[in-house]
């Protein structure tokens, strides 16, 4: 078991090296997962601080965002869920959907990797030259239990570098996921309602 005193010098290092290119647009897709990864290993811990942190859910959904925030790109996130229903939504709308949308990945993905080991998360290389496309998908394997579950990351290219914008765990797409299940409340009780659902 890593000391605290250890873990804050692996931590500061970490973050030293990593800050200042979280936003350059040269940092590539497979660094950035390999980055978020690698701080989710550390902050997470072993097993008995995940138990904690499972009764702390602030303290670990704010650890889930730092993973995450730097790189996932959380407006077209939105806009894809939300479909043909972005065009009819007000900017207000469209900002307070997707901060809720991304606070409920933030949710889900944490459950997910509190019952990883994240350390057994193998993420594969990527074997394209990334200056000819604008869309890539960085691919990683996970040892759960001796089965290996497939994680995906859709990146896209952006004014601001290589962002991604959805998750499939399993072939199961997180942006599909909520887009089917929010569509049929907006059809069913309107956008706004759907909006305050989530900021609850």
């Amino acid at each position: 078991m890593v000391s605290s005193k250890i873990k804050s010098l692996i931590m500061g290092l970490l973050l030293v090296c990593t800050f200042p290119i979280l936003g350059s647009e040269t940092l590539s897709p497979y660094e950035m997962i390999t980055t978020s990864i690698d701080l989710l290993e550390i902050e997470l811990g072993d097993e008995v601080n995940k138990k904690r942190l499972k009764e702390t859910r602030a303290e670990l959904y704010s650890i889930i965002d730092e993973s995450l925030s730097p790189y996932f790109h959380k407006r077209y996130a939105g806009r894809l869920v939300l479909d043909q229903h972005w065009v009819g939504a007000s900017g207000e709308q469209r900002r307070r959907f997707t901060e809720g949308l991304y606070q409920s990945l933030v949710e889900s993905y944490a459950i997910t990797m509190l019952n990883f080991d994240i350390s057994k998360i193998n993420v594969l290389p990527l074997n394209e030259n990334l200056q000819n496309t604008k869309k890539t998908t960085v691919k990683s394997e996970v040892d759960y239990k001796g089965e290996l579950i497939p994680m995906n990351f859709k990146f896209g290219k952006f004014k601001e570098g290589w962002r991604f914008y959805d998750v499939r765990i399993e072939g199961v797409s997180y942006v599909k996921n909520y887009r089917n299940q929010y569509g049929a409340e907006i059809q069913e009780n309107g956008l706004e309602s759907v909006i305050i659902r989530l900021e609850n």
